[in-house]
């Protein structure tokens, strides 16, 4: 689209994986401070966020500013994955934890597959801009069902049975 050549694509990756870094810290400075309900909005955000920077990305004429929009969409994906991490590790029974981190990435893998493949067949028919549009749409849906599920009570704070919070580095009690 931005006729940048192998160049091209690699400084969007480039920019994608300084969002990832970026996020991923804020994320985990973030979760140190963060309360149960600091961080379902948290995740909320992340994934409008998310998708929101990738309808951006999709429909930008200017390359720096495509390059600047998938960074922040990237950054979404990392914050809500470093939170999400550790409220796994501090909820999730030692006895179970393998099994539920080997589900979530199964499921997280399955979908990213299904949803390239999909990409794939789309493109032969629709413009890499109307792809991206939808891409990020759907990349938001997770938003809603959250804040639904949020909002209805369906998403209340477990009782700890993880590993203990100062395990996973978080000191203090939750200010956010």
């Amino acid at each position: 689209m931005f006729h940048k050549g192998a160049a091209g694509i690699g400084q969007i990756w480039a920019c994608a994986g300084v969002g990832l870094l970026a996020g991923g810290a804020f994320g985990h400075w973030f979760g140190k401070h963060a309360s149960f309900r600091a961080y379902k909005r948290a995740i909320a955000i992340c994934f409008v966020i998310h998708g929101g920077a990738y309808v951006v990305f999709s429909q930008m004429t200017h390359y720096w500013l495509a390059l600047v929009f998938i960074a922040v969409s990237r950054a979404g994906v990392a914050v809500s994955s470093v939170l999400n991490m550790t409220q796994l590790l501090r909820n999730v029974p030692n006895e179970y934890r393998g099994r539920v981190f080997a589900t979530n990435e199964s499921l997280t893998w399955a979908v990213m597959m299904l949803s390239m493949a999909a990409a794939g067949v789309a493109s032969l028919s629709v413009s890499p801009r109307t792809i991206g549009v939808w891409s990020g749409v759907l990349s938001s849906t997770t938003a809603l069902a959250w804040g639904f599920l949020n909002l209805t009570g369906r998403l209340p704070e477990p009782h700890p049975e993880g590993v203990e919070p100062e395990a996973v580095e978080v000191h203090g009690e939750p200010t956010v």
